[in-house]
């Protein structure tokens, strides 16, 4: 993946390209510190820090100034009024310097701008460390870009919402001054006005107090009952036990049928039964005498025996 970067000189005629640059952010995250350079297009070096986003909600912010110093001068006898805008920086991840995280638009010709509120991403203004030190810093807006240093404060995001304080009309024209931050330039720490946080709220983080309110609001674990003295320990009761239900046993599978062979055919010829005894001569038994049987003449006509 690479991301084209270009920069431009705004001007009251247009925008006026400066350089341009293209990198792989392959190239960037493996770079010592996710950071890579490049000469651009145009002339310069634009520089490219690649880092983890984390949602961590956001801050809408509002801020006023008091009775800025003014750095244009006299003109013509008048004295010339800046136009004021800020930006908001963070200390960086080696805690070695500061990243530019929002810049605000310049209101026009005032000492006491009220700028517009603006809806900032915490995890980019603070990586959602809500005491991560941060610097306010009011330029005058020039319209060739060289911009006039007009003083700068340091808090953190905790700092600013505990700095939040309107008037007891809530008349931002009437703003109190109680808790404003003073401005301050250079080594001499000289006072340039001072900014007051008209509004500081989180949307979407559950703050301190009410998270507190959330612990209130859940109720406690009753306490468990104090054990009974020893000589009035309850007598565990018997406790009827219902009868169990009912569950009709699955029926025994069935045993297999006994073999009966199949009755013989009857369209063969019939089977042979002797016939019953007739009326006939007897059969012939032998004597069971050994020797011949006796001779007897049979009766009837012929010549009588010798005797």
């Amino acid at each position: 993946i690479f991301l084209s970067f270009a920069v431009y000189d705004k001007t009251d005629k247009g925008d006026k390209p400066m350089g341009s640059a293209m990198f792989n952010i392959a190239n960037v995250l493996a770079a010592k510190g996710n950071t890579k350079g490049k000469h651009a297009k145009g002339g310069g070096t634009i520089f490219v820090k690649i880092q983890k986003y984390e949602e961590k909600g956001t801050l809408r912010l509002q801020l006023k100034g008091i009775e800025l110093k003014s750095t244009e001068g006299l003109g013509l006898g008048i004295l010339v009024k800046p136009d004021p805008y800020f930006e908001l920086h963070r200390l960086t991840i080696d805690r070695k310097g500061w990243d530019l995280v929002h810049r605000s638009p310049p209101v026009r010709n005032t000492l006491d701008p009220v700028w517009a509120e603006a809806v900032i991403d915490l995890g980019t203004l603070c990586r959602g460390d809500m005491n991560l030190p941060l610097r306010i810093k009011v330029f005058d807006h020039e319209k060739n870009g060289k911009h006039v240093d007009m003083g700068e404060f340091q808090s953190s995001v905790n700092g600013l919402l505990a700095s939040k304080n309107f008037s007891a009309t809530q008349d931002i024209n009437q703003a109190d001054l109680a808790s404003a931050f003073t401005l301050r330039i250079g080594k001499s720490k000289k006072e340039m006005g001072q900014v007051v946080i008209l509004r500081a709220d989180l949307i979407g983080v559950a703050t301190p107090k009410k998270e507190e309110e959330s612990k209130r609001s859940v109720p406690a674990a009753a306490p468990a009952p104090a054990p009974a003295p020893a000589d009035k320990v309850p007598v565990a009761t018997a406790v009827p036990v219902a009868p169990a239900a009912f569950v009709p046993q699955a029926p025994a599978p069935a045993a297999p049928a006994a073999f009966v062979p199949p009755a013989p055919a009857t369209d063969g010829p019939p089977p042979f039964v002797p016939p019953p005894a007739s009326s006939g001569p007897a059969p012939f038994v032998p004597s069971t005498e050994s020797g011949p049987a006796p001779f007897v003449p049979s009766a009837g006509s012929g010549p009588a025996p010798f005797v």
